[in-house]
């Protein structure tokens, strides 16, 4: 059983909110707010690549959740970042999201990509040196046994992260391009055989501005000014809808 390293770990509630841009858009509100925030630290330049393994149930209740505007849902979920050749004992983020009204909650433990996958597949327990990383192990345990959960779907991403200033330290913006998936090989182990597709015209953007009170002022000046709305978009939703299963999963739900 491999042992869990804590990274970073958040429990706060904070507000997200989601925009779909052109590529003309996502240049432009990127250059207007590298005046303003800075590059996100823990990458290169704030760029890296978001590789996501959903799980949901049988009959995609976390997908229906978001798709009926439930207010309280969760979503579970083994994460990488900045890789593309995954092993058995690479570390990964095993991540729940959890929505309550307008308010966004992720609970998050670092643990080896074999390890994370028993947990959340199987729900097999891991080992968590914290309380924090107990508190998140458990609440997997519970969503696995309550629901059975098994891999949903896979998502992948190009990110350019910006972080706010001293005058900002709650804001997080994040610009998500060459938005990718796939329904099928659902593990991150795959090299070369696994085809993901885009699930989303190639010039499209997803920006997540992330707050933990209220937006800046300067910052609803440059939404404003390059025309940004605001969108209830989901990436795991979105890329389920490409696929025949969420489709199939309608009859069981209506």
């Amino acid at each position: 059983m491999g042992q869990a390293i804590v990274l970073r770990i958040r429990f706060p509630d904070r507000y997200e909110l989601k925009y779909l841009l052109d590529r003309n858009q996502y240049e432009q509100v990127a250059k207007a707010l590298a005046t303003h925030m800075e590059p996100d630290a823990h990458s290169e330049g704030g760029r890296y690549l978001v590789t996501s393994l959903y799980y949901d149930t049988a009959d995609y209740k976390a997908y229906w959740e978001k798709i009926n505007g439930y207010r309280f849902r969760r979503k579970v979920r083994v994460r990488v970042y900045n890789t593309e050749i995954v092993s058995p004992d690479s570390l990964c983020f095993v991540e729940i999201k959890h929505r309550r009204n307008k308010t966004l909650q992720k609970k998050r433990v670092v643990l080896p990509y074999s390890t994370a996958v028993a947990l959340c597949g199987s729900g097999k327990d891991a080992y968590g040196p914290t309380e924090a990383d107990r508190l998140v192990i458990e609440e997997v345990l519970y969503l696995y046994n309550t629901l059975r959960l098994q891999p949903a779907c896979v998502v992948s991403y190009d990110r350019l992260a910006f972080e706010g200033s001293e005058y900002d330290p709650g804001l997080r913006v994040t610009f998500d391009t060459n938005l990718k998936c796939r329904t099928h090989d659902l593990t991150l182990l795959s090299q070369g055989y696994a085809e993901n597709r885009f699930f989303a015209p190639p010039q499209w953007c997803v920006m997540e501005v992330k707050v933990n009170s209220r937006v800046p002022y300067w910052m609803t000046g440059v939404l404003s000014r390059h025309r940004c709305t605001l969108r209830r978009i989901s990436k795991y939703c979105t890329a389920l809808e490409q696929s025949e299963a969420a489709l199939h999963s309608q009859r069981i739900n209506y």
